[in-house]
């Protein structure tokens, strides 16, 4: 099955995560249909029922309001689309979705995290920033064009970058105030 999840955890700790995940999928109301494990060290990937930048904006709230803090859930990246792990497949997916998610004046930056695969991370950046015809900007642009290549599946998604979560990142509420 396809993914619109890249979580990281803990290493040995994914299976914790898994369930914690499941758990917020619960809390937040939109349902985390599969987790599967990547074969890589503390990470993995899910699926959630509905879009996943909306359920990383919700799990933001969430935790950002103290309701709950996560012991294993340390980062999630919404995926958009899923493409076999093949250069020209990958960057017709980061053009088509920067046609419909990068507005007209709108600056962004390619990130690539690569695992297992031979493809070179420069390689991809440039082929996909050679298509697109917004300027790039690597400090604070206004969308990030988000790449998750695996050996077999990538991930391509066009977000802000505050459209990530991550625990490290957020200013947490303590309830003992």
């Amino acid at each position: 099955m396809d993914f619109n999840l890249v979580v990281s955890t803990g290493r040995r700790l994914e299976g914790r995560c898994a369930d914690e995940l499941k758990y917020m999928g619960e809390l937040v109301g939109m349902r985390i249909v599969q987790v599967s494990f990547t074969g890589f060290d503390g990470l993995l990937t899910g699926y959630v029922d509905g879009d996943p930048v909306e359920f990383t904006r919700r799990l933001k709230e969430l935790v950002g309001s103290g309701r709950y803090i996560p012991r294993f859930v340390l980062k999630v990246v919404p995926v958009m689309m899923t493409v076999s792990t093949d250069l020209e497949t990958i960057v017709n997916a980061a053009v088509e979705l920067a046609s419909k998610y990068l507005g007209p004046g709108e600056t962004y930056k390619v990130e690539v995290r690569k695992r297992g695969v031979d493809l070179g991370r420069m390689e991809i950046i440039n082929s996909i920033a050679s298509r697109i015809s917004n300027k790039v900007r690597l400090e604070n642009p206004d969308k990030v064009i988000q790449v998750e290549v695996f050996p077999t599946r990538t991930g391509v998604s066009v977000i802000r970058e505050d459209d990530v979560f991550s625990l490290m990142k957020l200013n947490v509420k303590s309830n003992a105030q």
